[in-house]
């Protein structure tokens, strides 16, 4: 199967780069190449892609402007940075895959593969959607996407209340009483919820909390914590001084 491609990045090293890296992928036909917002609208509404390569920044814009008002995309999209700290943060809480610049073959290949397995339209859809409410709302309401068995659930960070480690699985308890089981393992959750301006703290192996929602701490070696949901939950002997420092701050 041939699939059609644009590329939209504003500096001319990185579009050679990309065209290169492409050029070994004969399935993948470049369509065309746009440097600004406004040039990507056209090259959109002109070749009709399978799939865009669309760079967070475009000069002094973002280049989300290009999503905004589309209700539905008919494209896939692979975003890619400069490690723009803000993009990837919003990009890891909607689940949304994106490449660092330089980008090296190794990591195209694997954002290609998954590309060709495909994506539910309306989970692409809504998965872009909370992106773009991300950027537009204050960092304390900010939406994360969490991997069920049966597709995505969208979740407050703020109202997240401790998550519990099961394996490869990871269970997410809010504020409202809701038990949400996540094909993400506690670490990778961790780095998610801990990269972030809210207060997530790994007390134990299995467990991650949310420092605002500890009702009581009760000494010992380690000691523990009461959680405001009823939730007891020990804190580990080697984690008990950084913990104890986290909570003054």
């Amino acid at each position: 199967m041939n699939y059609n491609v644009i590329i939209v990045e504003d500096e001319k090293h990185q579009q050679e780069s990309l065209t290169n890296l492409l050029g070994e992928f004969s399935e993948f036909h470049l369509r065309g190449i746009a440097s600004t917002v406004d040039e990507a609208k056209q090259l959109i509404e002109t070749t009709k892609p399978d799939l865009a390569f669309l760079d967070v920044m475009l000069g002094s814009h973002k280049s989300f402007e290009i999503l905004e008002n589309k209700n539905n995309f008919h494209f896939e999209i692979i975003f890619t940075t400069a490690y723009e700290e803000h993009a990837v943060k919003a990009f890891r809480f909607s689940a949304i895959d994106y490449l660092l610049k330089p980008i090296v073959r190794e990591e195209l290949v694997v954002a290609l593969d998954k590309f060709k397995r495909g994506k539910n339209a309306e989970e692409r859809a809504s998965q872009i959607q909370n992106m773009l409410t991300n950027f537009r709302l204050p960092h304390n309401n900010h939406r994360i996407a969490l991997p069920t068995l049966t597709g995505f659930m969208y979740v407050q960070v703020k109202d997240i209340v401790r998550c519990e480690s099961d394996n490869t699985y990871t269970t997410f308890f809010t504020t409202d009483k809701r038990r949400m089981v996540v094909s993400k393992t506690l670490k990778e959750v961790e780095q998610m919820l801990t990269e972030t301006d809210y207060r997530f703290f790994r007390v134990h192996n299995s467990h991650l909390i949310n420092l605002e929602y500890i009702a009581e701490y009760i000494k010992g070696e380690g000691g523990m914590v009461k959680m405001t949901d009823g939730s007891q939950i020990d804190v580990s002997r080697r984690r008990k001084d950084e913990f104890l420092h986290q909570l003054k701050n």
